[in-house]
């Protein structure tokens, strides 16, 4: 009844999928086997995870010395136990390889004397050892098989970098360079501190390594390791943090693909987002509030926030693609410890916050509710679904989304999920500030000695929802991602303000989402369980409010609204569930791109009786590449 999944689900898939084509490799491009086999040795040095807490180098006479060796290195992104990959990686001379390669940190005003040396038998390029400017990235410097280059320059602006090095013929700007495969596992973090020091952080890098393959004994094309810090899910780091004690995180995306990374339970503040050269720090007033930030490839941010709830919270990329367990090396389930089993992979990193008080506010009693997880046959493109009433039978593809749960800022509601599918699930409450034990991740989400379960088929678990801002949040599958989002396991949910009541002919959910796991047109994406979308009716001067939301397991969208092919202004609003600065709900013509996972709401008031389009999708100044509502807007009454 369901479809299969592809046994590897890699970046190069889902590039085709929004329209990236990468060509199929040659077999020039085949390289030596790279896979190493669990329980074999390479007879290569091991890569070390960097945990990005020391700075390479030493100061001499006031000049910071690093001196960096290019290898080849065998790389472990699991256990020591697990299969391995045979790559190219960065080491300070006479010390061990690593990924994210060695940390470059210096207070601005230090002048910097870097020592590079190539042991590959190819040219490198080294891209990021230069003063930080604030303008274009200056060309690389090439290091020749068994030969050494050194740079020298000042540190420049304080801010949040890069560095990278690139193994082979010369990158073309133009083209991402998915045909060979991925190589940005040579890459680490650049910092530059304020005079004196910054206070304290913690580094996450996101490097990717990804290779075609040609060997019987690997299934697929293509196999690829994400990592954060080095290391992919469940052996990522583990932050183990403190009820009320901020925390400072400079996250660089040292890889080429977009990362929304989400983070469980909490907001943060985005104080600064950067590139590989220039860093723009944002000044408070300035600062947005999200619980997702889409990160392009090459670039940074400093976020910060505070824990302030115990338990198990997890910060990661949603991009369904990024974290699924189909990422895997080959081999890796094979060489698993007994009983060991994780539903997720990849850019995952889990954050322990020792047991403390909590700031969650609650009036009343708890709400009831029963959610129903069904399962509606073997039609493509739709199997799965929620429903709040036991007797619910879909008829048609529109009853995708689940339906909108409306609750009152402040109120508790105790949801009750009942498993009435053939498959296993457990529901995310996406941008919810609740306690742990309810935040959805099954088997990982814990508090007060309790924790989220797998809900088994013919299985039920309640968990406790607190509702602490009004805004724009989503429940979800956290099982299985891939298959169930895009088999109709999600839902919008609208929290009010105190005494409000939900108005639907002015305020309007729009939920996108795909309708099969690799969407290759417009035609595979659906808006509100609808590839059509019903004409709208709307009077010249009321205010209508609409509220975005991106649960696709990739890609980027946005929205604009014309009359006659011209764009009409809208109002900004607010950002994942939480309102905008003042000042930066400004009216524009076309919405800043929302990633997956991401949730936007904006405000449009028509002046003008009319005829008018809503366009939402990846390009809605392009034909096909977005659906259209068209909203009919007629004169008030006795005008």
């Amino acid at each position: 009844m369901h479809r299969s999944l592809p046994s590897a689900l890699t970046g190069f898939a889902l590039a085709a999928s929004i329209g990236i084509v990468a060509a199929a490799p040659s077999s020039a491009q085949q390289k030596a086997p790279v896979l190493i086999p669990a329980g074999t040795e390479s007879g290569l040095p091991r890569v070390e995870a960097n945990d990005n807490t020391v700075p390479a180098g030493t100061v001499r006479d006031g000049v910071r010395e690093i001196s960096l060796e290019v290898v080849r290195a065998d790389w472990r992104i699991e256990t020591d136990h697990s299969p391995g990959l045979r790559v190219a990686a960065v080491a300070e001379a006479g010390g061990a390889p690593q990924i994210p390669s060695p940390l470059v940190r210096v207070d601005e005003g230090t002048r910097l004397r870097v020592h590079v040396r190539n042991t590959l038998e190819d040219t490198v390029r080294v891209f990021g050892l230069h003063e930080r400017t604030g303008g274009g990235e200056p060309p690389p410097f090439a290091v020749a098989p068994g030969a050494s280059e050194t740079v020298e320059f000042e540190a420049g602006a304080p801010g949040t970098y890069l560095y990278r090095v690139w193994e082979g013929p010369e990158p073309d700007p133009e083209t991402p360079p998915f045909p060979r495969g991925e190589r940005e596992q040579l890459a680490g973090a650049f910092v530059v501190d304020r005079a004196g020091g910054s206070p304290p952080d913690r580094i996450m890098v996101v490097n990717i390594f990804t290779t075609p393959v040609d060997e019987e004994d690997v299934e697929g094309e293509w196999i690829e390791a994400l990592t954060i810090n080095g290391k992919s899910w469940p052996y990522t780091e583990r932050m183990k943090l403190t009820v009320g004690t901020k925390e400072r995180w400079r996250v660089v995306n040292a890889s080429m693909r977009l990362h929304p990374m989400h983070l469980h339970g909490f907001f943060y503040s985005v104080l600064s987002r950067g590139t590989a050269t220039a860093d723009t720090v944002y000044s408070p007033e300035d600062r947005r509030l999200v619980v997702t930030e889409s990160m392009l490839g090459g670039t940074t941010m400093l976020m910060e926030w505070t824990p302030t709830r115990p338990g198990n919270w997890l910060f990661h990329c949603h991009l369904s693609f990024h974290v699924t367990n189909h990422i895997r090396l080959p081999g890796a389930v094979e060489a698993d410890p007994a009983n060991a089993h994780s539903h997720m992979a990849g850019l995952v990193v889990g954050i322990e916050v020792a047991p403390g008080p909590t700031d969650l506010i609650a009036h009343g009693e708890p709400l009831k509710l029963d959610l129903y997880a069904n399962e509606y046959g073997d039609r493509e493109g739709f199997r799965f679904g929620f429903a709040t009433d036991p007797d619910f039978q879909a008829d048609s593809l529109t009853d995708a989304p689940g339906p909108l749960l409306t609750f009152h800022q402040y109120e508790v509601a105790d949801v009750t999920v009942r498993n009435r599918m053939s498959v296993p699930t457990g529901v995310h409450w996406h941008g919810l500030e609740l306690d742990a034990w309810a935040d959805g991740v099954p088997d990982w989400s814990h508090s007060d000695g309790r924790t989220s379960p797998v809900v088994a088929p013919g299985e039920q678990f309640t968990y406790r929802l607190s509702f602490q801002r009004p805004g724009t949040f989503i429940y979800h599958s956290h099982l299985d991602d891939i298959e169930q989002l895009t088999g109709g396991l999600y839902g919008p949910l609208v929290v009010l303000p105190e005494g409000e009541t939900f108005d639907p002919v002015h305020d309007h959910v729009q939920v996108w989402q795909w309708k099969i796991p690799g969407p290759r047109s417009v035609d595979d994406v659906e808006l509100n369980g609808r590839r059509e979308q019903p004409q709208m009716h709307a009077v010249a001067g009321e205010r209508h409010r609409f509220r975005l939301i991106n649960i696709s397991p990739a890609g980027f969208i946005t929205a604009r609204i014309t009359r006659d092919g011209v764009p009409v202004q809208y109002r900004l609003l607010a950002k994942d569930g939480a309102d905008l600065p003042p000042h930066q709900q400004v009216l524009v013509e076309s919405l800043a791109r929302i990633g997956a996972g991401e949730t936007a709401d904006f405000t449009w008031t028509p002046t003008e009786p009319g005829v008018y389009e809503l366009a939402i999708g990846t390009r809605p100044d392009v034909p096909g590449r977005a659906l259209v509502q068209r909203w009919v807007v007629e004169e008030p009454p006795g005008r």
